[in-house]
């Protein structure tokens, strides 16, 4: 039981660490300020969440966010709400897609959380710029939805991408699951 609570751990920490780089780097090469949605962080939360669970998951959203923000030395304060869009990827997909799915389930799970993940998002950005501009609701929702055009653009693009490489990685990884989840009883011999 610990052995395999230690191996799901350490999965965990792995897929998060990718998580992590690729958030810093999508962060360096497009602009501070500027949020159109380039989710590929979430290629190691969805496989993390379908193969370890949406505690797990949620947990792995979370931290990649938080850690992903501060080592990105972001000028703006942390704000939880925006932990809610990475820990969606970590959580949503379980409910709707298992380690051995087909693409299109894979497919389906992604589009749903990739939808939900940009909504919270567009909901944290309209209540920090709520809060900054002393409750003006008119400059909150012009902040709020000025990316949204682009970020539907995008939306399908980033749905195929994530689905494909999801898929591709998940079934790359299989005998690693295999291998990681068995119960290997320890021989005294």
């Amino acid at each position: 039981m610990v052995q395999k609570t230690l191996r799901k751990l350490t999965l965990a920490a792995i897929l998060t660490a990718i998580s992590i780089v690729l958030d810093i780097v999508f962060k360096t090469i497009v602009p501070q300020g500027i949020s159109f949605g380039f989710p590929f962080y979430s290629i190691p939360l969805v496989i993390g969440s379908i193969v370890l669970g949406p505690i797990y998951g949620g947990m792995m959203g979370f931290l990649s966010d938080a850690i992903g923000f501060y080592a990105s030395a972001s000028t703006y304060p942390f704000d939880i709400l925006f932990s809610l869009q990475a820990m969606s990827w970590g959580v949503i997909p379980f409910f709707i897609a298992k380690r051995h799915s087909k693409w299109w389930v894979i497919l389906i799970a992604i589009t749903i959380t990739h939808i939900t993940a940009t909504s919270l998002s567009t909901f944290a950005n309209f209540m920090s710029s709520y809060a900054f501009n002393g409750g003006d609701i008119n400059a909150a929702l012009i902040y709020a939805f000025k990316n949204v055009p682009l970020r539907l653009l995008m939306m399908p693009v980033n749905i195929i991408v994530i689905t494909y490489v999801t898929t591709i990685m998940n079934r790359r990884l299989e005998p690693l699951y295999v291998e990681f989840f068995q119960d290997k009883k320890i021989l005294n011999t």
